[in-house]
């Protein structure tokens, strides 16, 4: 490919999901031929919310905007920044001997963590330590394989109460058990068992399966409520145990009687986790318990900051804990060994440079502008926030051997870069929705072709606000997935954690847990608000460079914050409070005569009285664009869009509020995310390491037609199918019977239904617009561009003397895309028409291409956009969607295909359609104007659904699929369309 055809990619942002993007796009072969890719960062350097930075003026101590520490099960972001830091030796930019110059040595494994339980008393007394180890083990982080299925999950959380039982001993006065249980120790060992003997795939689990085990499950609670109160709950093991048997049950009770097993996590995400544990069972108590809030504090799951309103989904939440307890490699967690920009975004930045992408620091992106037809970015507004002294500008600097980035920018390579300092002007902050500078304009088919906007979300609303407005469906993602504002502090002390009085308190509340308090690594959350997680970062003190004498403990604090509309003391004010009032408590020995935290323990390299030694530390809130962490809220997973679903045909989003298998803040999340995103134009048919719950192999029971698991299902030509996007209007209608009869080909019957009025039967018009029609397996820069293709389907026919499976047949379909009504011809047998579409406001109309008309449809709003099955009971819209197509392919065979339209996670908005058939329609439809009123959960008066408008993503079925097709419509029958027959 010559040079002037590559395809020009801006990516806006330099978070981990934009620098995952760029690095999986530059791991294809040939890509320079293919790709010139441009990164458009605000400010001085990468890394959005996990940004971090040196400060050069004291001695180049790191500075976060939080606390970061990887889990053992982020395997997608092991297995690229070990292949970074593998190149980055390759290309001699670092040796293994530099003091990060491997993955081992950036980050170190970390098997324990730290609850601090919240007692009744004095807050100097009330918090107890909760010590809690995980075993390492010997597989490698970023090997990739297959992830548990929810009923393996299952399986194991089962496993590790009966473990707990055996820890616990005497110390619960767990009720004797009954007889005629086969001899187990104790129903949980029952469970195990029983569980152990079901088919390991849950699609094979019967009906008897599943009320065995919520016998068993009900026995157990039974037994539980028998425990009876006592002087145990001050015993710390067995209060730790009875809130894990309590929470694991309702865990257990809930996954079997919501069905997870088949449905996945996302079926539940709808509720907010612990009204999800309270629903099945789990007592209050266990729930707000520090086992179950950390679980909180650790994804800063408090909407608005408000740490007493929880705010997760129980499906993203169960998600996240199971496969961090039980998929983790190596080690529980990973420290990095120096700040996340130092460790992450400089190897990061220096491999990609090196391999060829551009940098355009000082660059914020202010608005996305579309295109005359609003279905494409036509424009990128930003503004150059400054000019360079030598025409570019090199972001890193040396501390001790290693390349990072400065917490201000390196005023000097700035054009009046001394004044730009005394201004006091913050690169970064978008606090106002315009930063200063000088305003530019980035232009399709010049500057750039496609697009992968890898902001945060929090800054997208000022940024996005046209595609908002053009698209319901990017507008309800904007409402619907939430942020939070953060806060960090960090102490750096002059005496170490060792003698802080914490090691003391650990082992006085873990008398049975083996450690050693002169090693002991702490992480520890559950703690009191304003700061609720505490990491002892130490060991990161070789990698600053104080003098003399210099600090001998560093210690992070975070936590969620509220916003910065909610009046309330500066972090700076808060943390002094804090540190009097509660940081004393799990820090006895750092008490001063007035039983106040002693800030003579701070290091200051800039006055040291004990005001002066204070104000020297590190504080930051962020509250605003990029700063923001990613929540989870309930339901908000059915709202967030995935990489390839933005709807605009050269846009393609990223970041860990997008739909990526894990939905939640983290950067696993915001690594599928990239990964997913380089797909798009790399065409890659690998798998992405747990982009999914549920992995569908061929089973002898038919496999689900579903856009879901088509990418998973035995195709023949496994993973050829059609996908595509669309917004358009279903309206259907009960047309006479006699005249739907005429439109029928030979060899097709019409079904006997009951769903509309004798006489009749049911006929359904899509009038829509498709954009990135494609072959699963092409990117979607080589799908059909956008066109309108209107549709009617004649819903309830069969074969002729067939065995009575209920089909649908397409008597025509109307494109003004040619090449795709020839495709469609050729590979499916559909009756595809070359036609004149047009799409005006609300009306959308058909001419043949003689200019003879065939219909027009106007439609009227009739309520705001929601989830389709937010709207009702959509049983008989999905029936009459997903029902198998039939086409005649000559001397009596025929081609089925299955069209699924992702009808549970549709957009919709009921509205009125007026449909004008015309005579000359040429199909066979009668004349005249057919209304259809809008969509509402009870079916209308002919019995069938109303109107709506959809958004929604489909897969259309490979067309060399029909056989498994028929087979699969005949198993399933899932709709029965003679309900009202008597």
């Amino acid at each position: 490919m010559a040079s002037q055809e590559r395809k020009k990619i801006a990516i806006i942002g330099g978070g981990v999901a934009s620098m995952t993007a760029a690095y999986a796009l530059t791991e294809e072969p040939g890509w320079q031929a293919k790709y010139d890719i441009t990164v458009y960062q605000r400010g001085w350097r990468l890394g959005g919310k996990c940004a971090s930075g040196r400060n050069r003026e004291i001695g180049n101590r790191i500075e976060e905007h939080g606390l970061h520490i990887w889990a053992g099960f982020y395997d997608n972001a092991f297995r690229l920044i070990r292949s970074c830091y593998d190149e980055l030796v390759a290309l001699k930019l670092r040796s293994p001997e530099d003091p990060l110059g491997t993955v081992e040595k950036a980050l170190k494994p970390l098997n324990t963590f730290i609850l601090s339980e919240e007692g009744v008393g004095d807050p100097r007394q009330m918090w107890r330590p909760w010590y809690i180890e995980f075993p390492g083990n010997n597989l490698v982080p970023g090997s990739g394989g297959v992830l548990p299925q929810p009923f393996d999950y299952f399986k194991m959380v089962a496993e590790f109460l009966a473990g707990q039982i055996e820890k616990v001993g005497d110390a619960l006065p767990l009720p004797s058990q009954g007889t005629g249980v086969g001899g187990y120790r104790s129903p949980v060992h029952q469970l195990v068992a029983y569980a152990k003997g079901m088919p390991a795939d849950a699609r094979l689990h019967t009906a008897q399966n599943g009320n065995e085990l919520k016998e068993i499950l009900e026995g157990i609670r039974i037994w539980l409520q028998g425990i009876k109160p006592g002087e145990w709950i001050n015993d710390d093991t067995a209060r730790r145990v009875y809130f894990m048997l309590d929470l694991g049950v309702a865990f257990a009770m809930g996954m079997v009687a919501d069905q997870v097993f088949m449905r996945g996590f996302d079926s539940i995400d709808g509720m907010e986790c612990s009204a999800w544990l309270l629903k099945h069972d789990a007592s209050e108590q266990a729930v707000a318990s520090s086992v179950f809030r950390s679980c909180y504090d650790y994804v800063f799951g408090y909407p608005g900051g408000i740490c007493t309103d929880r705010g997760v989904g129980a499906g993203t939440a169960m998600r996240g804990l199971l496969r961090l307890a039980f998929t983790y490699k190596q080690a529980l967690f990973f420290k990095m060994q120096a700040g996340m920009g130092d460790t992450i975004f400089a190897p990061y930045y220096q491999v990609l440079k090196q391999r060829g992408v551009k940098f355009s620091f000082f660059n914020a992106i202010t608005n996305l502008a579309l295109s005359a037809s609003r279905d494409a970015v036509a424009r990128i507004d930003l503004v150059e926030q400054a000019q360079f002294v030598s025409g570019t500008y090199e972001p890193l600097f040396d501390v001790a051997g290693l390349p990072c980035w400065p917490s201000e920018p390196d005023w000097a390579q700035l054009v009046d870069g001394e004044k730009l300092r005394e201004s006091g002007i913050d690169f970064e902050s978008e606090k106002t929705a315009v930063p200063a500078g000088v305003p530019k304009s980035l232009h399709l088919g010049v500057d750039f072709d496609d697009v992968i906007l890898g902001a945060s979300l929090a800054s997208l609303p000022p940024m996005t606000a046209e595609l908002a407005a053009a698209s319901p469906c990017w507008k309800q993602m904007l409402q619907n997935v939430e942020t939070v504002a953060t806060c960090a502090v960090q102490f750096w002390l002059n005496k170490p954690t060792t003698e802080t009085g914490w090691p003391g308190l650990v082992k006085e509340h873990n008398q049975y847990s083996p450690f050693d308090p002169n090693t002991l690594q702490t992480v520890l959350t559950g703690f009191a608000e304003p700061l609720d997680t505490w990491a002892d970062m130490s060991h990161l003190l070789v990698r600053e460079t104080w003098p003399d004498p210099a600090p001998l403990a560093i210690a992070y604090f975070c936590s969620p914050s509220r916003d910065a509309d909610v009046p309330a003391p500066s972090m700076q004010d808060q943390a002094a409070k804090w540190a009097d009032d509660y940081l004393t408590a799990i820090w006895p020995d750092t008490r001063n005569a007035e039983g106040k935290f002693d800030r003579n323990l701070l290091v200051s390299l800039n006055g040291q009285s004990e005001s002066e030694r204070f104000d020297n530390q590190y504080f930051r809130q962020n509250f605003y664009g990029s700063e923001r962490y990613v929540l989870s809220v309930p339901g908000s997973v059915n709202y967030r869009l995935a990489p390839d679903e933005s709807g605009f045909t050269n846009l393609v989003i990223t970041g860990d509020w997008t739909r990526c298998g894990i939905n939640a803040g983290c950067v696993e999340a915001a690594t599928i995310s990239g990964l997913a995103a380089a797909r798009v134009f790399t065409g890659s048919t690998e798998p992405i390491y747990g982009e999914y719950d549920l992995v569908l192999d061929a089973l002898p029971t038919p496999a689900l037609l579903s856009s879901i698991t088509a990418p998973h299902a035995n195709w023949p030509l496994t993973p050829a199918f059609l996908r595509g996007s669309m917004e358009g209007v279903f309206s259907f209608h009960a047309l006479p019977v006699e005249q739907v009869k005429q439109m029928l080909p030979q060899g097709l019957v019409l079904s006997r239904q009951s769903v509309t009025p004798a006489n009749t039967h049911p006929v359904t018009f899509l009038f829509n617009q498709q954009t990135n029609v494609r072959a699963s397996f092409l990117p979607q820069i080589f799908g059909f561009k956008t066109y309108l293709e209107n549709i009617v389907a004649i819903n309830c026919v069969e074969i002729a003397g067939g065995d009575g499976t209920v089909f649908s047949f397409l008597p025509a379909l109307f494109l003004d895309n040619s090449l795709a009504t020839y495709s469609g011809q050729l590979f499916y047998g559909l009756a595809k028409r070359l036609a004149k579409n047009t799409l005006e406001n609300s009306t959308y109309s058909t001419a043949t291409e003689e200019n003879v008309p065939v219909w027009s449809m106007r439609y009227f709003d009739y309520a705001p956009i929601s989830r389709l099955v937010d709207l009702g009971n959509i049983g008989l819209v999905r029936a009459l969607l997903d029902t198998p197509i039939l086409t005649p392919r000559g001397k009596g065979t025929w081609q089925a295909m299955a069209f699924d339209f992702s009808v549970g996670s549709a957009f919709a908005v009921p509205v009125v359609t007026e449909l004008d058939v015309f005579a000359t329609n040429g199909i066979g439809l009668p004349a005249g104007r057919f209304i259809s009123p809008a969509f509402r959960a009870q079916s209308e008066e002919n019995g069938l659904p109303g109107a709506f408008r959809c958004w929604t993503d489909w897969t259309l079925s490979n067309p060399f699929d029909s056989s498994r097709v028929k087979a699969v419509a005949a198993a399933q029958k899932n709709f029965d369309f003679n309900w009202q027959q008597t």
